[in-house]
């Protein structure tokens, strides 16, 4: 039977982990509420903006934009987001997996990674993928203008052309358990219009060709901020329930360990009255 003073120490370290994997789980819902509003802004803003510029593309076929233009030579780029900490399940497992896949796919020498978050970055290195680029410290939030940096990056680079096309791999949201890899085309901007659907005449101020010189930079950026933010609110709800069932599983733990030591004590306080008594009969 086990020690009675073993065991209560053993559940009191179970309960300073409980207390632990609770505030992680407060800390990423309180993080998850506000990620999650921003979230919900910003799609339907993406899905405007994208429908305009496929309408917009797709019956401005013989206007040119730098960003509409497929590149001939160049590398392939692949914006990978992952997070900077674990303790979020399967969440950097799945998006890197995507990202390894897309690489084999396009070919792991024609790709090479810009990469959010440090799980991700220490993965490719080990593996020895190329990486241009990679960011740590990441914000819990993103705000527009740290999307804007990054596109003008990526354009300059596809206008450059050293890069001839660019993917962004991200985590879309789905619901508290399920989180979805998504690779997406960048660049170039190519309309996804409807099957069969006639586009009218419209009239552009000043020109659809100033429209167009408008749109294109404002959807990357847009879209790169979307990932971001999609990103963000996986992680942190892949966190929250990972750390809800670590408290949960820390609770079954101390029950378990409470009822061997009650167990314990009971046998104890037994041994204890069966040498009294016969300690009474012998004195008898």
């Amino acid at each position: 039977m086990p020690n009675i003073r073993d065991l209560r120490k053993r559940i009191r370290t179970v309960e300073n982990i409980k207390r632990i994997t609770s505030a992680m789980e407060k800390i990423a819902a309180a993080r998850l509420f506000r990620a999650k509003s921003t979230l919900n802004e910003s799609r339907p803003y993406v899905r405007a903006l994208s429908r305009i510029a496929d309408d917009l593309l797709a019956s401005q076929p013989e206007l040119p934009h730098p960003l509409r233009i497929r590149n001939q030579e160049g590398f392939v780029l692949a914006i990978l987001v992952t997070s900077d900490r674990g303790l979020c399940g399967g969440y950097n497992t799945r998006v890197i997996q995507a990202a390894v896949e897309f690489a084999a796919r396009i070919g792991r020498d024609r790709v090479r990674f810009a990469v959010f978050g440090r799980k991700g970055a220490d993965f490719l290195k080990a593996q020895g993928y190329d990486i241009l680029a990679s960011t740590t410290g990441l914000p819990a939030q993103y705000p527009f203008d740290y999307a804007e940096k990054i596109a003008r990056q990526v354009m300059d680079l596809y206008i450059g052309k050293a890069i001839c096309e660019a993917h962004l791999i991200i985590t879309e949201f789905g619901s508290i358990s399920k989180h979805i890899p998504v690779v997406a085309k960048l660049l170039p901007v190519e309309p996804d219009p409807e099957a069969g659907k006639n586009y009218m005449n419209y009239s552009y101020e000043p020109s659809a060709g100033a429209a167009i010189d408008a749109l294109l930079p404002r959807l990357v950026q847009t879209r790169i901020w979307n990932g971001l933010v999609e990103s963000a609110v996986s992680e942190h709800a892949a966190r929250m329930f990972m750390m809800q069932r670590a408290t949960k599983s820390t609770d079954d733990v101390i029950a378990s360990l409470t009822l061997i030591m009650n167990k314990a004590r009971q046998a104890a306080i037994t041994r204890e009255l069966t040498d009294i008594v016969g300690a009474a009969e012998t004195i008898a």
